[in-house]
């Protein structure tokens, strides 16, 4: 009877427990709905309306109908976001005195020896407000929250959601925040110390990344570190998980932990500062994590899904954020493992983030993965003893301890970064090594949330046997290279069976070299865009195999190049494209689109560089030689350039017309550029403007050879940096 009776009341909590089940499936589709309208919403994609409705009509389900209408309501949302960004338009090239507050920290970037910045800010003042991408020559000592006053120089927009893009033409005055937050800062600059120790403390408790070496700076980017001095919802997850699980040690109740976790998020979010990146970070995380510590795992879940809507119904802009995904997936790593202390929750947090990562060509390998595992417990400790520094700071006017406790624990941070003893982790390239990560991150969440740390090192070690699979160099899928030859042009495309050459560099054994290494055994077609030295000087090396056709510019200077080039050229067919001619090599077809005419303005050579368009089955791109301003307006007034990958005019010079790289759409920018060469290739300008629309920008100066697949993954040769991206 005592058992039929315990079975009784088990069936009555499965009965109890399937409606509340299906009620979680609703709430889920009804939030995709709402996403997926959002994003649909400010993409102008309204045909998907049309199809939610046919589908909601046919099936009759009013779970389909709540689904459809909430696609619907997403729609209409997005929408009104859009037309609100496109109600501001300033006009491009045009120059205005105007206030903008930053609501990103400018970012350094330097190429060439040359340093520059950008940003995101919001016009204050004179202009209508609006969201604006900001960038400028030099360094920037200014924050998140300050002001800039200074005239600036209207571009076209860079990225979604913005309304346009302005420049900064000399010096920018700084206008200091005010509030809790900037006083926040300057107290802990006072208390961290300088040195990069100091600097560290500090930013990992206020979210900064400035002030560190070179070297740190490069240290910490290596070893997957960088993120531990932003300001993200891991970084509030953590905080939050802390006070609980020291809740827990005290027996606090579950409930007063949850009230104290708000209170220290509250206080967090005051003195680093309520700005947008900071506000998503700990709506994201404090909701979540206090629900799941009330309710558990599974509350949480469902809360971290309203709340990542919510954040998208306010600033759809956010679901192209890849910094907006990392947060999603971090937060919900640490609910997985919410009760597994702070070193399982920060490697959960590394495995779910791991797909993104790789997806957007970030380093990730043992280096990364042993460097996060090991300054998982410092990191969850350095930004309380940086908090109670600050207080104490504050208070008395003295940190005391705890500077000195979080300088040395930010010590053993930059030792761990900088220890570079294991090899690196060979990854399969492209869609494959994504869906591989995939892969893992389930198994360690589906088979390890007890064990998480020694499963995801297991599954990791397992996963690096993929070396034996994994394509060398070049890949075995490239479609387009950029060969290394210095300060020079030379780039290979391979489709169909079909081989082009695009320019030859300066140096014959050096474009033999590149052309060896990706199995080159005969050129179809040669195009010689112009006949400057660094491009044709390396001509010899391309002739070491046969070549059927090659072009070439109708104008015959440099004299001396020109007359080198024809003894090589001789008994080969050597046209003059006219423009809109095609040519047609193995799968791809190449249409010229320049030049039209001879422009005797700039450099005449230049502007008389033959560009033209490639697009094959899977893919486009454009190679656009040296033309300078001039010849790029004329070909942005005739021909609509929407390309997958773009070859940079001019090795990058600052000599562009700023409405090229939003015309071109790329999501990959090749620049052919020598390192540390007399001309500033590439200008600051030119890489950020590429970058702010969009393109990921490759040099081979910084990247070596570097090979565009089928797939449009990037995978480089010879040097350490990733990308200028």
């Amino acid at each position: 009877g005592t058992a039929r009776g315990l079975g009784d009341r088990r069936g009555d909590i499965r009965a109890d427990a399937a409606p509340g089940d299906r009620r979680r499936w609703w709430l889920t589709g009804v939030l995709a709905g709402l996403w997926a309208g959002v994003c649909c919403g400010v993409s102008g994609l309204w045909p998907v309306v049309v199809v939610a409705l046919a589908g909601a009509v046919v099936v009759r389900r009013w779970w389909m109908i709540a689904c459809a209408a909430a696609l619907c309501g997403g729609v209409l949302l997005g929408a009104l976001h859009a037309a609100q960004v496109d109600r501001t338009r300033l006009v491009d090239g045009q120059g205005y005195e105007v206030a903008v507050q930053l609501t990103s920290a400018p970012r350094p970037h330097e190429a060439a020896g040359r340093t520059w910045w950008s940003a995101d800010g919001r016009i204050a003042a004179g202009a209508d407000e609006a969201r604006v991408s900001l960038s400028g020559n030099g360094d920037l000592a200014a924050s998140m929250g300050d002001t800039l006053i200074a005239r600036m120089v209207a571009g076209p927009p860079f990225g979604r959601g913005r309304s346009a893009s302005l420049r900064v033409v000399g010096t920018a005055q700084v206008v200091p925040a005010h509030g809790p937050a900037a006083t926040a800062r300057v107290l802990m600059r006072q208390v961290a110390g300088n040195g990069d120790a100091g600097w560290l403390l500090s930013g990992m408790t206020l979210g900064s990344d400035q002030g560190l070496s070179p070297v740190a700076a490069d240290d910490m980017r290596a070893s997957g570190l960088t993120h531990l001095t932003a300001v993200s919802g891991a970084n509030c997850a953590i905080l939050l998980a802390l006070v609980h699980w020291l809740g827990g040690w005290l027996h606090v109740p579950r409930a007063p932990r949850a009230l104290a976790a708000g209170v220290v998020l509250g206080t967090f979010v005051v003195v680093v500062g309520s700005q947008p990146s900071v506000l998503r970070a700990s709506v994201m995380a404090g909701l979540t994590l206090a629900a799941g510590l009330v309710g558990g795992r599974r509350a949480a879940a469902h809360v971290l899904q309203v709340s990542a809507v919510l954040l998208l119904m306010l600033d759809p802009w956010l679901a192209y954020s890849v910094g907006f995904m990392l947060s999603i997936a971090a937060t919900a790593g640490l609910i997985a493992v919410i009760d597994r202390g702070a070193l399982a929750a920060t490697m959960a947090a590394q495995v779910a983030t791991f797909p993104i990562l790789l997806a957007i060509g970030g380093a990730v390998g043992p280096r990364t993965v042993i460097a996060n595992v090991l300054a998982a417990p410092l990191a969850a400790v350095v930004p309380v003893l940086g908090l109670v520094a600050l207080a104490g700071q504050w208070a008395v006017g003295s940190g005391g301890v705890a500077a000195v406790l979080g300088r040395a624990l930010c010590e053993l941070i930059l030792r761990v970064a900088a220890w570079d003893g294991v090899p690196e982790l060979t990854w399969l390239p492209g869609h494959a090594g994504v869906l591989l990560a995939c892969v893992v991150t389930i198994g360690v969440f589906a088979i390890g949330r007890r064990h998480v740390v020694v499963v995801a090192a297991g599954l990791v070690a397992l996963v690096s046997s993929t070396i034996a699979f994994a394509d060398g160099w070049p890949p075995r899928d490239w479609w387009i290279v950029a060969c290394d030859v210095g300060q020079g042009d030379a780039f290979v495309a391979r489709s169909g069976g079909g081989v082009v050459v695009v320019d030859a560099g300066t140096d014959p054994e050096t474009t033999d070299a590149c052309l060896d290494r990706l199995g080159v055994d005969r050129v179809d077609l040669l195009v010689l865009s112009h006949f400057h030295a660094d491009h044709v000087d390396g001509l010899g090396g391309v002739f070491t195999r046969p070549v059927a056709q090659v072009w070439v510019s109708p104008w015959r200077e440099p004299v001396e190049q020109y007359e080198q080039a024809q003894r090589l050229l001789s008994g080969v067919p050597v046209s003059v494209p006219a423009p809109t001619a095609v040519a047609l090599v193995g799968d791809m077809r190449l249409t010229v689109i320049w030049p039209e005419r001879v422009i005797h303005a700039g450099s005449v050579p230049n502007n008389a560089s033959v560009s033209l368009l490639l697009t094959t089955p899977h893919a486009s791109a454009a190679f656009l030689g040296d033309i300078e301003p001039e010849a790029q307006q004329a070909i942005l007034r005739a021909w609509p350039i929407d390309v997958d990958v773009a070859k940079v005019p001019h090795h990058g010079s600052a000599q562009f017309d700023p409405r090229l790289p939003a015309a071109a759409s790329a999501r990959i920018a090749l620049i052919g550029v020598g390192e540390d060469n007399t001309f500033g290739h590439p200008a600051p300008e030119a890489v950020s403007a590429w970058q702010q629309a969009g393109a990921a920008v490759y040099t081979t100066a910084a990247n070596g050879d570097i090979a565009v697949t089928r797939e449009l993954a990037v995978q480089v040769r010879g040097r350490r940096e990733p990308g200028l991206g």
